[in-house]
């Protein structure tokens, strides 16, 4: 066979627009063909096209195994999207049946309550607050949820601790009382026992324990000794107080009674310390006890509950 012929067949075989891998197995064979020269020894020519043959034969198998395959790779495909949607479905029906159903206890503006939960723990609710929690508690935790302000008095149980979330941050504790105040900032003051306090967003958390207090502002934990019946008197309503400020005693009445108390300073620094005890009493009964010690008036407004109180001197 010439050259000049070999190239002839050559470009018959292109017209015929053979397939990719082919034109590329004869392409080949051309490159052979150039190696072995003008005349090439029919031997050398036959082990070309044996070759050639071969890598077309072998890439045909390919294709025929691939195209067996693929009615296979369907059904797995199929069996595969099957099951996990089962699985999904699964999933969500079981999470649907463990959620538990939420009771709601709201206060409105000078309204206070208490719930009693299911394992004997009681939270007070001061006013304009709410507290979401299980008719019935899970196996292994029991978890509120509160915005506002509440006085908690947990129940112990090592095995099921007790949780408190609220938008920005979250409680635990094993067996305690504590108050938490989320009106502004979140603050939670430890009047027993000890709680973990942690910050969702930072993740960062912190342990406290009776007479501490955390302050929880821009994703930071703040922490402070304090005393616990300052902060809890609005819903115990015993008071004690020992050679505190004039500010400090009206910021406390302020919190244990929902008011608001102006307090005007006449110029210049007035530094009396107030000492005494109170316990169930009115705050216009606690006003009368401070005016044997302060000189001052007062008057109020009782659609926006203020107080405004004109301080003079001390006696």
């Amino acid at each position: 066979m010439q050259i000049k012929q070999l190239f002839n067949w050559a470009n018959k075989y292109r017209k015929a627009k053979p397939s990719t891998k082919e034109r590329k197995a004869f392409d080949s064979f051309l490159d052979d063909l150039a190696k072995l020269g003008k005349d090439p020894n029919p031997i050398d020519l036959e082990k070309s096209k044996t070759r050639v043959w071969e890598n077309l034969k072998k890439e045909s198998q390919n294709e025929r195994y691939v195209r067996q395959l693929i009615p296979v790779l369907r059904k797995v495909a199929a069996i595969f999207l099957l099951f996990s949607m089962l699985g999904l479905l699964i999933y969500h029906t079981m999470d649907k049946v463990e959620q538990p159903i939420l009771l709601v206890k709201n206060t409105g503006e000078g309204m206070r309550s208490m719930v009693t939960l299911v394992d004997g723990s009681t939270v007070r609710l001061n006013e304009n607050s709410k507290l979401e929690y299980p008719k019935d508690f899970a196996d292994d935790n029991r978890v509120v949820y509160l915005t506002g302000e509440a006085f908690f008095k947990v129940t112990p149980n090592t095995n099921k601790p007790f949780k408190v979330v609220m938008d920005s941050s979250e409680i635990t504790v094993l067996g305690t009382s504590f108050n938490i105040n989320t009106h502004k900032n979140t603050e939670v003051t430890v009047a027993s026992g000890r709680v973990k306090v942690q910050d969702k967003i930072s993740n960062k958390d912190v342990v406290l324990d009776q007479g501490q207090q955390a302050l929880l502002r821009a994703s930071e934990i703040q922490v402070k000794e304090v005393n616990p019946d300052y902060y809890i008197g609005w819903h115990t309503r015993k008071l004690e107080f020992e050679e505190e400020s004039i500010a400090s005693v009206f910021s406390i009445l302020e919190r244990a009674y929902g008011v608001n108390i102006e307090l005007i300073m006449p110029d210049g620094d007035i530094d009396c310390a107030i000492t005494g005890a109170y316990s169930g009493e009115r705050i216009e009964t606690i006003l009368l006890g401070f005016r044997h010690i302060l000189d001052f008036s007062y008057q109020t407004d009782i659609e926006t509950k203020t107080i405004i109180i004109n301080m003079n001197k001390c006696k």
